[in-house]
């Protein structure tokens, strides 16, 4: 009795998935085979002889320059207070676009663009639990240059000529890129080597100053070319036929933890003092009297630090002077990476005027 149930069961479900199969078919044949609509659709993508039709956008090119702001976002920047840390990192970028606008909705740009990035841990003197941050000293200044590839997609379709674009055109945009970068940092008011002179920006990354590539330490010294993927938006307002003016936002999330050179955990200075004297110097910057950047004095700041960390008797300058004061290494106010999950970010806000250049024109040929 069971099977014979779901026999006929099975045959009534057969047979309305079959009528309903043959239902939907006749319905979108009786769509497509009506003469208005088969004339509208197929006749924008064939000719009348069978071959496809060409579409009638006209492709073109545009270059555009423009100049904005930068800025950073990692150790010196914690990405836990994004306000302050965008407030306090402002920068600079300066950058060349050229874009081939394929479809009305698509197009595709090539960029090449010269990014400064700075940090400065001074910046957060005061601030409550964030005091390691203070004490960790360290600052940077880092020149980017990036070649990247983007995507953009118009919200607002574009017309058949650039000349009749519409007059405000937002868009997104996605890509990736590869950037050189090289992070600098001031030498301290007080250093008496002879590799480099008080003031002096020096280059960070060959003085290898959280121990990659010393015996003990694992990591390798960190690379200099590197990649980020980017998304974003604008939006472009015509002011002629061939001119525009733009405002855009692109965030860039690298693959690179170094570019405020700071990634890791402290080397112990006497290890960076066996390699180059320099290097202990730039790895360890916890107690210097005066910000090499700044100018601002330290020492009372550092001495409070110590006294609440480490010992009450640090309070004495007589006994223990600032120099003669324990260096960090993990164990007194963490590790020298504040953001170990993420890697560094940067962002760029570039105003643009773009020249459309006009599409060569295409004569028929005279047989």
């Amino acid at each position: 009795m069971k099977k014979t149930a779901f026999f006929v069961g099975t045959i009534i479900k057969f047979s309305f998935q079959r009528t309903l199969l043959f239902s939907v078919f006749f319905t979108l044949l009786s769509i497509f085979s009506t003469p208005c609509f088969a004339q509208s659709f197929f006749s924008k993508l064939f000719k009348s002889d069978g071959t496809r039709q060409k579409s009638m956008y006209e492709k073109h090119s545009d270059i555009s320059f423009g100049i904005g702001t930068a800025n950073y976002y990692g150790d010196l920047a914690p990405y836990n207070r994004p306000i302050k840390s965008t407030l306090q990192n402002f920068s600079w970028n300066v950058g060349v676009d050229f874009t081939r606008h394929f479809t009305p909705h698509f197009s595709g740009r090539a960029s090449l663009t010269w990014v400064r990035l700075t940090g400065d841990d001074n910046k957060f003197e005061g601030i409550a639990s964030l005091e390691q941050l203070y004490m960790r000293n360290a600052h940077f200044r880092n020149d980017v240059k990036e070649l990247a590839l983007t995507g953009i997609y118009n919200l607002i379709p574009e017309s058949r000529s650039y000349r009749n674009r519409p007059k405000i055109n937002p868009y997104l945009l996605a890509g990736i890129a590869v950037f050189h970068h090289n992070p600098r940092a001031k030498v301290p008011t007080n250093y008496a080597g002879s590799e480099a002179s008080p003031g002096e920006w020096v280059s960070l990354q060959p003085l290898n100053t959280e121990g990659q590539g010393l015996p003990g330490y694992g990591d390798q010294p960190y690379n200099l070319v590197n990649a980020n993927v980017h998304f974003g938006g604008g939006v472009n307002y015509k002011l002629n036929r061939n001119w525009d003016l733009g405002v855009e936002v692109g965030v860039r999330y690298t693959f690179s933890d170094y570019l405020d050179d700071v990634g890791g955990y402290f080397a112990k200075k006497s290890d960076l003092a066996a390699f180059n004297s320099l290097s202990a110097v730039m790895g360890h910057r916890e107690n210097e009297k005066i910000a090499a950047w700044t100018g601002r004095e330290r020492e009372a700041f550092a001495r409070a630090y110590y006294v609440t960390k480490v010992d009450p008797a640090f309070s004495d300058p007589n006994r223990f002077p600032l120099e003669s004061f324990p260096e960090l290494d993990g164990t007194i106010g963490g590790v020298r990476n504040s953001s170990s999950r993420l890697n560094d970010m940067y962002v760029l806000t570039r105003f643009k005027i773009i020249y459309h250049i006009a599409p060569s024109i295409k004569c028929p040929v005279i047989r």
